[in-house]
């Protein structure tokens, strides 16, 4: 009997070890979230967010290949007035917990449309990762201490930037399952230029709202969802402002 479990431990301890050495050394590679010059990247450990509900990613509507890979990823996004700006690159369903943020822009970032690009080769290329399924958000630092979020919606592409700006792509998560809503403002108006349901959200899962701008002068706008906690009808509501420049100069 004894020399049956010693057989059987010994069998387990090789296949946990041949495992072991087939397992990818991601963080062997240089691969770790750290500073890569003009930015820092790669695979940072997963925060445990704490709000109702956050917002993850505020792209403008564009659909590029990325196959395969191109050598730059590359952004634009338009600013009304001059201004700080923190851009934020991640996955929205997190698999590799992938980050790009804490951007050095030079020069600073101007009133009208502002670019960035980096290498895929650093990272994203040894990740395999998919650049259509990432989210991106320029958060406005100047509004950083109100209660709602202030924006410049990212165009993500790599190769051919659009004219013109027809739509947006908004993704966010909540901290507990809920039934929510939203609503699409113009300007100070109190009247919605959009109505939606958006049914039961489960927590942690990450759900998109588009809006089709394409008929919308420029200007600014706020995006506003709201709703409550299934487990306690706790409300919620959060309030995304930004600016909509349709023509991409």
């Amino acid at each position: 009997m004894l020399s049956f479990i010693n057989n059987n431990l010994t069998k387990a301890i090789v296949i946990v070890a041949l495992f072991a050495m087939h397992m990818p050394l991601v963080h062997s590679n240089g691969l770790d979230y750290q500073s890569r010059g003009n930015r820092w990247e790669g695979i940072a450990p997963h925060p445990v967010s704490g709000s109702d509900i956050e917002l993850l990613s505020a792209l403008v509507h564009h659909r590029e290949t990325w196959q395969p890979l191109p050598p730059k990823c590359k952004m634009k996004f338009y600013l009304h007035n001059a201004t700080e700006v923190a851009l934020k690159v991640q996955e929205l369903r997190p698999g590799h917990f992938y980050k790009m943020d804490r951007v050095i822009p030079k020069p600073s970032w101007q009133q009208g449309f502002n670019e960035f690009q980096w290498p895929t080769s650093a990272v994203i290329k040894s990740l395999h990762l998919n650049i259509a399924k990432l989210g991106a958000v320029a958060r406005l630092q100047s509004a950083a201490n109100l209660q709602a979020e202030h924006v410049a919606p990212v165009l993500l592409y790599h190769t051919s930037a659009p004219t013109n700006i027809n739509g947006y792509r908004f993704a966010f998560k909540v901290g507990g399952s809920a039934k929510l809503s939203y609503a699409i403002y113009q300007s100070k108006s109190h009247e919605p230029l959009l109505e939606r349901g958006l049914g039961k959200q489960s927590v942690g899962t990450p759900f998109v709202i588009s809006w089709d701008s394409s008929k919308a002068a420029a200007g600014a706008y706020k995006l506003v969802v709201k709703g409550y906690f299934l487990s306690d009808n706790r409300s919620i509501r959060q309030a995304v402002h930004f600016y909509h420049q349709p023509l991409i100069k």
